[in-house]
């Protein structure tokens, strides 16, 4: 199998930390700038969006929740995710999670915007729907979860995405619970190997 990602995407860091996590072997990553438009990753994904997973037969994977969803059930035994009945909560932290990745990248591509063409409307709508994201997940019991959840790994993704993209957002007052909770998870070993340089 081969992995498209970009070492900065926390969306690729979340599958190659679930990788590791549940030892998946026989992958090989291959780090690619998106708006190269190589022809194998448009092969891949005619989105030309990473992560993309490109399987042993030539298909493909896509987009990150996907990915991981078909990681968790193959090689996880879903234990990420969770079997047989739904838990509506624990899915709905993972939605908020995902829109707070989205918030987080939208933000960060805002503000890489020509001076006179930024936004700040749409530069404080993404800023004020992470801090109502991380005052809601402080307060959601996510990080206290007996066992290793996706919500968790997500979670510790899009908060190092903020320190790395965005180290002037002040997260860690809001949400002190998390980010002594970040402070432990940020040492296992899937989480440095994976960090963006």
């Amino acid at each position: 199998m081969k992995l498209f990602y970009s070492d900065a995407s926390p969306y690729a860091r979340c599958v190659r930390v679930v990788i590791r996590y549940l030892e998946i072997d026989g992958i090989d990553e291959l780090k690619t700038d998106p708006f190269d438009n190589s022809e194998a990753l448009l092969q891949a994904n005619p989105l030309g969006k990473i992560p993309c997973l490109q399987l042993n037969d030539g298909s493909a994977i896509y987009d990150s929740e996907v990915i991981l969803r078909f990681f968790d059930f193959e090689f996880g035994r879903s234990q990420l995710f969770g079997a047989g009945v739904h838990d509506w909560r624990n899915e709905s932290h993972f939605s908020l999670i995902k829109g707070m990745l989205d918030s987080a990248v939208a933000l960060r591509q805002e503000l890489m915007r020509e001076e006179g063409k930024r936004s700040l409307f749409w530069a404080a709508r993404h800023e004020q729907a992470l801090f109502r994201g991380l005052k809601q997940l402080e307060r959601s019991g996510v990080i206290s979860r007996p066992r290793l959840v996706i919500q968790q790994i997500s979670l510790a993704c899009l908060l190092e995405y903020l320190d790395f993209r965005h180290p002037d957002i002040s997260w860690r007052k809001l949400a002190p619970a998390i980010s002594s909770w970040l402070s432990d998870f940020e040492t296992e070993p899937a989480m440095l190997s994976t960090r963006p340089s």
